[in-house]
């Protein structure tokens, strides 16, 4: 099992990788994270309708593994609670927002595409 620091590390690389253009986020880490916000964001369940909204394609995202360790974690009920696991849903709260927000600007790129050509 992943431990809280490993996770929040990773979570961390993400962020940065994300705030910095270094990792782009593809359409099945948009469904999943899009999916887990629907869901209420960060938690278990959360992370298990994301990863079956984005379908078995999503197991070579960066998003997926990440969260599905979280879940790991957040399972526990008395981890979820935890102060702990507080920290740990606001980070991957974060997380999921960034890479909503960095796949809406590839789908306005595509639209736009999209409208160029007709």
């Amino acid at each position: 099992m992943a431990t809280l620091d490993a996770v929040l590390a990773a979570l961390t690389e993400l962020r940065s990788e994300l705030e910095a253009h270094d990792w782009q986020p593809d359409e099945y880490d948009r469904v999943m994270a899009t999916a887990m916000q629907a869901e209420g964001g960060a938690s278990a369940h959360a992370v298990r309708v994301g990863l079956r909204a984005a379908g078995p394609k999503v197991s070579h995202g960066r998003l997926a593994p990440v969260a599905a360790r979280c879940a790991a974690i957040l399972d526990s009920p008395t981890r979820a609670a935890s102060e702990d696991g507080r920290e740990l849903r606001l980070a991957l709260d974060d997380v999921l927002h960034l890479v909503v927000r960095a796949t809406s600007g590839q789908l306005q790129t595509v639209d736009a595409d999209r409208s160029a050509t007709r």
